[in-house]
């Protein structure tokens, strides 16, 4: 189950009923999500709900651990501390790998071997990917990494860090919250409050706007048909094909993110932002701060800080570092080396934003009119179109399932056999207003305008909102579409 199918769409308000209906306390608020939680991880795999028990029960004894050994300082309680530390990241990155990675180095082996003229022997067993495992290993890591670091106590209650493990708006695709941002909510009572309804319900309908209407009508309409069939189609196609897989990507993951947030808003529990309108971007590390904002803090906070502050020998190698944690996400997206190869290319364009920005500044102290013409219109737009452009055009091997699809996908961004045009229909023509319009609606000149809206009489915003629900219902019954983050 997700939050987008139609068992969901019963799931959700059952589940939002009967916790206000609870007493107002602690214990009895997270037993309730707890059972939630696990009934609808278990709704896709009883089975493989027991690797979520199992890892939570060692991490919250390893936190309880490190916690309670935070404060000495000999050597023995050290590698104690090392040892916990160890075995916690073992098992939650172990299982990860032998889920998600098995069958990527099985095969990187037979095709090394193959290389040596040699005898493939490794067998390639496909293994159900577990829900949410991507997510919710990077949110127990990082918990044992900050109760280790000393930057967290540590959860003292076994139900508090269950739910903080397994709650169910999340699991599936994150936010990946920090347990100073989630678990001090767990840890007190949640109150009733209808603003805090009402906006989880406005981010909730904004999100299965994206998700269910306007990504997936991209998607299907646009994005499918040419990356099916690519030499079919002409050079525009691919183009508009591309450019709309973006927007699909985008609708896709920020629609359930803002669905997941909306939904937790409404059990009074805040959800950290996961996307900031990135498509206003002009740079790629502001790219990165906008999209995807939980797992690019992650990775930035676990591995490229880790590296480059350290005593070894990444310390202040900075363009390494930018490259290796960007081919961890490639990697984390999915295991294929089309994933690995758009990491590597995202981390090399941020060692070459990284080092114009530095020579920039450097000449701009001996300059000074360099300073005014960065600031200016021609440049704002020029950096703003060659961010946007790059990060689309590295889209082709993220979309693509090999080198050779990908290849001849960019091939044909110039020159295309086929002739064959893609119809834009009136729905995916608006889909594409609609995220166009949202986006400006953030520029600071038009942001006035959405303050205005804010302030229509309610019965006009409910109107308005009445219409979007019907128009929704109509052009996108619940449960229909895949989620694409769901196999990362």
């Amino acid at each position: 189950m997700s939050l987008v199918d139609i068992e969901a769409i019963v799931f959700a308000p059952l589940a939002l009923l009967v916790y206000w209906l609870l007493p107002a306390r602690r214990t009895t608020q997270n037993a309730w999500l707890l059972l939630c939680s696990y009934a609808f991880y278990a709704s896709w795999s009883i089975e493989l709900l027991g690797l979520l028990v199992a890892g939570t029960l060692l991490d919250f004894s390893a936190g309880r651990y490190l916690a309670a050994t935070a404060s000495r300082e000999d050597a023995a309680t050290a590698r104690r501390r090392r040892v916990v530390l160890f075995c916690s990241l073992g098992f939650s990155l172990g299982a990860l790998a032998y889920f998600k990675y098995r069958g990527f180095f099985a095969h990187a082996l037979n095709d090394l071997l193959a290389g040596f003229n040699l005898s493939a022997h490794s067998s390639i067993l496909q293994l159900a990917l577990p829900l949410g495992i991507s997510f919710y290993t990077l949110q127990r890591v990082g918990y044992i990494l900050d109760v280790f670091w000393g930057r967290h106590h540590g959860c003292r209650s076994l139900l508090d860090f269950t739910l903080f493990t397994s709650y169910f708006p999340q699991i599936t695709a994150g936010p990946i919250s920090r347990a100073a941002e989630l678990l001090p909510q767990l840890e007190q009572a949640r109150r009733w409050s209808l603003n805090q309804l009402t906006m989880g319900a406005k981010e909730f309908l904004l999100g299965y706007a994206l998700k269910a209407w306007a990504g997936n009508t991209i998607g299907q309409q646009i994005v499918d048909p040419v990356f099916s069939a690519s030499g079919s189609y002409d050079v525009f196609a691919h183009w508009l094909a591309i450019f709309g897989y973006a927007a699909q990507v985008f609708c896709d993951f920020a629609g359930y993110s803002l669905i997941a947030i909306g939904l937790s808003r409404s059990f009074g529990i805040v959800l950290p932002q996961n996307f900031n309108y990135p498509f206003l971007s002009r740079s790629l590390p502001e790219l990165w701060r906008r999209w995807h904002i939980t797992l690019n803090r992650w990775l930035f906070d676990y591995i490229f800080t880790p590296l480059t502050t350290s005593r070894g020998w990444f310390r202040n190698r900075l363009d390494l570092a930018l490259l290796l944690t960007f081919l961890a996400s490639g990697l984390w997206h999915g295991a294929n080396w089309t994933f690995v190869i758009w990491g590597a290319l995202h981390g090399v364009g941020m060692a070459m934003q990284r080092n114009w920005d530095e020579r920039y500044r450097s000449r701009s102290r001996t300059d000074r009119s360099l300073i005014s013409m960065r600031r200016s219109v021609g440049y704002t737009v020029a950096a703003w179109a060659l961010t946007q452009l790059f990060f689309v055009v590295t889209l082709v091997p993220f979309r693509s399932p090999d080198f050779d699809t990908a290849s001849a996908f960019l091939v044909y961004l110039g020159s295309s056999p086929g002739t064959q045009s893609v119809p834009v229909g009136v729905n995916a023509g608006l889909a594409f207003l609609f995220l166009i319009a949202w986006h400006l609606l953030k520029v600071p000149r038009i942001a006035e305008l959405r303050q205005r809206i804010a302030t229509l009489p309610d019965a006009v915003r409910g109107f308005a909102y009445g219409g979007a629900i019907v128009f929704l219902y109509l052009q996108t019954p619940p449960g229909s579409g895949a989620f694409i983050y769901q196999q990362f």
